[in-house]
């Protein structure tokens, strides 16, 4: 009697243990693959400290011009289509961990709030611009001078103000072949942000009632969000677009609980906030592509995270 007691504790346990299975699910941003070696860094680093797999989404990979796909093409082609692999790799899972970093961030939360029902637990945004990002980064403008409409323009004698440099991102031809300026957001032309079709529907500014019920209600199922990012970052303008903060148009900073998002609970961040669920983890000294395997950020912000979610 006491052998089949243990026998059936030890099969109780590990039958809790299956039902905690946990997966990691991982997206590269802008201008990159998902085997650059600071991604294949985390993978390593991740799967040997926690025995957790890792899943490099191996979609819309570094930078070629339209038609072909890469991680410029829009986001509103890249959210489902990766969405739609992502939904295999979570299925051998009941649990799995969002990490997206940069770009990856935002498809991340727009997979979330798209996702009825989903099996997320827990979301890892890395140095990504969650509200937005309000300048372009001079690598950004390289870009945006070779799309050819704007090659053409240049070639009859047309020349672009810092003005019209501004608005460039809100042009409907380059919102439809330039990925990051789906999520540009500069506080000095909002009017024209709010006829964009990507991010005001992402961030519940615009779309019917049921739509943005949906996709609140999504975001707040998470258990627990883990925004990371720091004060020395040159890509995302503001930095504290990372910790879902920003920037008004007289340049003051404005933090996450003084933001419209929050204080209107626009898709559910005060929610998960009220909740204890968003942790901020905010390392200096890092430039924009150092924090996916930065040994501070991995063990100091991720592996943390990793922790809690297995001892959960």
């Amino acid at each position: 009697m006491v052998i089949y007691l243990i026998l059936i504790a030890l099969l109780g346990s590990a039958a809790g243990l299956e039902a905690e299975k946990v997966g990691i699910v991982h997206m590269h941003g802008f201008w990159q693959a998902y085997d650059e070696q600071h991604h294949l860094d985390f993978k390593n680093f991740v799967e040997e400290k926690t025995g957790v797999k890792v899943h490099l989404i191996d979609a819309f990979n570094d930078l070629a011009m339209p038609p072909a796909e890469s991680s410029i093409t829009p986001l509103n082609v890249q959210v489902p289509a990766i969405l739609k692999m992502v939904k295999n790799i979570a299925a051998q899972y009941d649990k799995i961990i969002a990490v997206g970093f940069s770009q990856g961030g935002v498809i991340w939360r727009a997979m979330i709030e798209s996702w009825d029902n989903h099996n997320v637990d827990t979301f890892i945004s890395i140095a990504a611009p969650q509200s937005g990002q309000a300048g372009i980064p001079p690598k950004y403008l390289a870009s945006l001078r070779n799309l050819p409409f704007v090659k053409m323009a240049q070639s009859q004698g047309q020349t672009m103000s810092e003005a019209d440099l501004k608005l460039l991102p809100y042009d409907p031809r380059v919102q439809q072949t330039f990925a990051p300026s789906n999520y540009y957001r500069n506080p000095a032309t909002y009017q024209y942000y709010m006829s964009t079709e990507f991010f005001p529907k992402l961030n519940n500014e615009a779309g019917d009632a049921e739509e943005k019920r949906r996709q609140k209600m999504n975001f707040e199922r998470l258990r627990k969000l883990i925004l990371i990012g720091g004060p020395d970052e040159e890509t995302i303008v503001p930095w504290q677009s990372e910790m879902f903060g920003f920037i008004s148009a007289d340049q003051n900073i404005i933090p996450m609980k003084k933001t419209k998002f929050y204080k209107k609970n626009l898709f559910g961040l005060k929610t998960l906030d009220k909740k204890n669920a968003i942790t901020k983890c905010i390392k200096g000294g890092l430039k924009h592509n150092d924090f996916p395997n930065s040994s501070e950020v991995l063990n100091g912000c991720v592996l943390p995270a990793i922790q809690d979610v297995l001892s959960g």
